[in-house]
């Protein structure tokens, strides 16, 4: 009997997912990481545009790829960060944004690390200041946290709705 009413919750819960609510205040956590997320992305994004040529010279300096791709690799990386701001602020492709949050600060984190373990001397171009990278442990740690962010931001769009339209199935087989 308590089997059955196992399976019957999960299958209810699986069909409709919006009648399982959340705690209030992992609800409230979650948008206020959302939301301050999504503008910490705008607000480097929007710095980052006037000194495109720094965060190339950093992607150079770290010598993963050759000259040639860190231009565009920094432009499509603005790009991003600008794209997966507003997607995060608006709530919208929720959960794209969410994924690619997590390859970008998994990417930098890879870059911090790499640079750290080679003993390269990197600047950052974070925030729009450029600043010589002096203590690679505690730049790591902060980027390990923003990419600890993201995950949570990932696992919070498979929990909810992330889709801009809602899909519905029409029977025909009456007519």
């Amino acid at each position: 009997m308590l089997k059955a009413q196992i399976t019957v919750l999960s299958l209810w819960t699986y069909k409709f997912p919006e009648l399982v609510r959340k705690p209030l205040i992992l609800l409230v956590f979650i948008n206020l990481l959302r939301v301050g997320l999504g503008i910490f992305f705008v607000v480097t994004a929007v710095l980052k545009i006037p000194q495109l040529d720094e965060t190339a010279d950093f992607l150079t300096r770290s010598r993963l790829l050759p000259e040639e791709c860190s231009l565009p690799l920094a432009c499509i990386g603005v790009g991003m960060e600008l794209l997966v701001g507003i997607c995060f602020i608006l709530r919208r492709a929720y959960r794209a944004a969410a994924l690619w949050a997590c390859v970008m600060t998994a990417v930098f984190l890879f870059l911090y690390v790499q640079g750290w373990a080679r003993g390269l001397e990197l600047s950052c171009n974070c925030l729009g200041t450029r600043h010589v990278i002096i203590n690679y442990p505690l730049d790591s740690a902060m980027r390990a946290l923003l990419f600890a962010a993201t995950l949570v931001l990932a696992w919070d769009s498979r929990q909810s709705e992330s889709f801009l339209w809602k899909f519905r199935r029409f029977d025909f087989s009456d007519m």
